[in-house]
């Protein structure tokens, strides 16, 4: 959404008393609310769709078979790889428990790791809002201490019920791209044999057929898209803003007529997100000519120091000379993971800027590699239709997967000979060990963003309508919600971004002036100042230094907005590629409203696992810091004492189950979960 205010705030009913409205002129403003309203409700359905399939990965990932299995419908399916299809909630429940150890739960067993992030969704909501289907991303970390680590990758394409209003996991078909060792990585892998049924499938056999047969990585295979064309959702350009006019009907009218417009770019942020990552998908499996068809007619492709290449045509010709033949070649992994978007739609409805992040998992000739770097994207809005008008891709790593970062760095290559770019670069720089700062499109969201306030109606006099004067306000309240939760995804989002660049103030701005940070275990950090001199102190100084990389990614948000719209939560997965290894992180962040603004009242994170890039999580383990752990002292001690992997330890949930309301479980005490009393359960 873009920053500025466009809500016609108040509506003034000045006709005197006594008058009354014409009966057609209500009814066009009651089907124009209804159509609205009906928009909206395919809005809020979605987002209800994407925190119930990050729900499923938060329960899975903890060993919460139980919790997981009440997000399916009864009839419900399961089918992965191809070990044939599962049907049914207690043999999907059955299925989970499997796939996940063994061990019922709830909870791991010391020293499991079972990390399994819901990434880069496309969710379409059926016209009749009963029905969904979405196209996700995972990623995987998975192990036993002492004995394995590995990587998972795969796509999920799934679909979703919603009965007697709420909305439940109705089909998943995951289809794995390859589960790999740590140490080795991907490019290690060989062709599977035929029939490459799971160890489970083979023991557990399913209820019916798989419903296809493919082969995952060095194989290359394409998973089906449920949609056909990402582009197809017509999306009207704004009027120009409205001004209030005297009188019941036409004051009415303004404010429809800018609640319209709201709708447009609420509905244009989710067109763009999905569009993105489209894009992503059809990268990832070398679909070179359907990857263009997403790009303006004048649209420009940029991809760290290659050059700059215009137009679909072109675009298409130099992705396929660059990154390998139409559907890659076997062997060759090509993944461009579409993360973490701050978009901005523009006021008039007609361009858009976009942040993006993207995790690399790249192999070719039996050599693998690691990468990461953000997009700094525009979109053109063409009859209703939304395009990429620039792409622009910076690398901020890529190295050679046994080595990593720290050893292994290797530089951009600069433009080809063979398919020569239209233009030069439009910016020099080095990748890491150098750094180089991408230039926001944004400003910061606490500091640098005017408020979006309520809509509101103001109270009915004369003859009007007040049931229609409701309707109208409570479909305001509605789109201000979505905003809201847009809003708090751009606040927690724009602050990975700003820690990724060691930005210590604009990550101190984001928060409250009595704000609390805890991070790990060094305990509570009160207000503002106390939270910069923390980053300060502790994490070093302004700006990104020389060799150093401590991306610090947002993903899997679940945002959960109080009933007055003045308060949220929220909870996130945090990524992390840091200088000496990886770290993986959960968030639960409270929020608050402020003059119009959102800030991040209490950031709350707790860590799960850290270790070297060179042993993984297979041999070390960092232990949790402590309030000694470095300079300067907390305000007040952790809120709560617990261990890091391999110990288990879930931070609460602020939310209930989305399906069964039910309250989060607390652990099995034999599945060897540490957990301190009040650790467990709802907020």
């Amino acid at each position: 959404m873009s920053a500025h205010p466009r809500f016609v705030l108040t509506l003034l009913l000045l006709a005197p008393a006594g008058s009354s409205w014409a009966a057609h002129d209500t009814n066009q403003l009651e089907q124009e609310i209804a159509s609205l309203s009906s928009q909206v409700q395919r809005l809020e359905d979605a987002n209800a769709v994407r925190k119930l399939q990050r729900a499923y990965g938060y329960y899975i990932d903890r060993g919460y078979w139980d919790d997981a299995a009440d997000l399916f419908a009864e009839d419900a399916t399961f089918e992965t790889g191809v070990d044939g299809v599962y049907v049914g909630k207690s043999r999907i429940h059955e299925l989970l428990i499997r796939h996940g150890g063994g061990h019922p739960g709830p909870g791991l067993p010391y020293g499991q790791f079972n990390h399994h992030m819901q990434l880069q969704p496309v969710v379409h909501v059926s016209a009749d809002g009963l029905s969904a289907q979405g196209r996700w991303r995972e990623l995987a970390l998975l192990g036993q201490f002492q004995k394995y680590a590995a990587w998972g990758d795969g796509i999920a394409e799934n679909e979703y019920v919603k009965q007697n209003g709420i909305w439940k996991i109705r089909k998943v078909h995951f289809y794995p791209n390859f589960v790999a060792p740590y140490h080795g990585g991907w490019s290690t892998l060989k062709p599977v044999a035929d029939d490459w049924k799971s160890d489970i499938g083979k023991v557990f056999p399913a209820d019916r057929t798989p419903t296809l047969t493919y082969k995952p990585y060095p194989d290359v295979f394409a998973p089906r898209f449920h949609y056909k064309d990402p582009l197809s959702e017509i999306i009207p350009l704004s009027k120009p803003s409205y001004q209030a006019q005297s009188g019941e009907l036409a004051a009415i009218r303004t404010v429809i007529a800018s609640y319209r417009n709201e709708v447009n770019l609420l509905r244009s942020h989710e067109a763009l997100e999905a569009l993105q990552a489209a894009y992503g998908y059809y990268f990832d499996k070398g679909l070179w000519s359907e990857a263009a068809t997403l790009f303006a007619a004048g649209g420009t492709f940029e991809f760290g120091q290659r050059g700059v290449y215009v137009g679909p045509a072109h675009i298409s010709k130099a992705m396929a000379a660059l990154f390998g033949p139409r559907g890659l070649k076997p062997g060759q992994l090509n993944n461009y993971m579409m993360l973490q978007p701050i978009i901005d739609v523009a006021p008039d409805n007609r361009t858009a800027k976009a942040r993006w992040r993207s995790d690399v998992e790249v192999a070719a000739d039996g050599r693998g590699q690691w990468g990461e770097g953000e997009y700094e994207n525009e979109y053109v809005n063409e009859g209703g239709r939304w395009k990429i008008a620039k792409l622009h891709y910076y690398v901020t790593v890529m190295a050679d997967y046994d080595k990593g970062w720290q050893d292994g760095s290797l530089p951009m290559e600069g433009p080809s000979k063979s398919v020569p770019p239209d233009r030069p670069p439009t910016e020099v720089y080095a990748s890491l060990p150098e750094v180089y700062l991408p230039a926001y499109h944004y400003r910061n969201p606490v500091t640098g963003d005017p408020p979006v306030p309520h809509a509101a109606l103001a109270a009915v006099s004369g003859g009007a309508d007040a049931a229609l004067v409701a309707e109208a306000r409570a479909l305001g309240e509605r789109i201000v919600h979505l905003q809201d939760h847009n809003a708090i995804e751009k606040i927690q989002r724009a602050y990975g971004y700003y820690v990724d660049k060691a930005q210590w103030p604009d990550v101190a701005d984001l928060y409250q002036e009595n704000g609390t940070l805890e991070i790990g275990g060094r305990g509570v950090f009160l207000g503002k100042k106390r939270a910069l001199e923390y980053l300060l102190k502790g994490l070093g100084p302004v700006g990104p230094r020389k060799g150093q990389i401590i991306n610090h990614q947002q993903f899997q948000g679940i945002v959960d907005l109080a009933p007055d719209g003045l308060t949220a939560r929220g909870r996130w997965t945090a990524f992390v590629m840091g200088t000496g290894g990886w770290g993986d992180c959960t968030y639960e962040n409270e929020y608050v409203k402020e003059n119009g603004i959102w800030k991040i009242a209490r950031l709350h994170a707790s860590f799960n696992m850290y270790t070297s890039y060179k042993d993984g999580w297979q041999f070390a383990a960092t232990p949790n810091t402590r309030p000694d752990s470095f300079p300067p002292p907390p305000d007040l001690p952790p809120t709560t004492i617990y261990l890091t992997y391999p110990s288990f330890f879930v931070e609460p949930y602020h939310y209930a189950n989305p399906v069964s309301g039910k309250p989060m479980p607390r652990p099995n005490p034999a599945a060897g979960g540490v957990a301190p009393m009040g650790a467990y359960g709802s907020h």
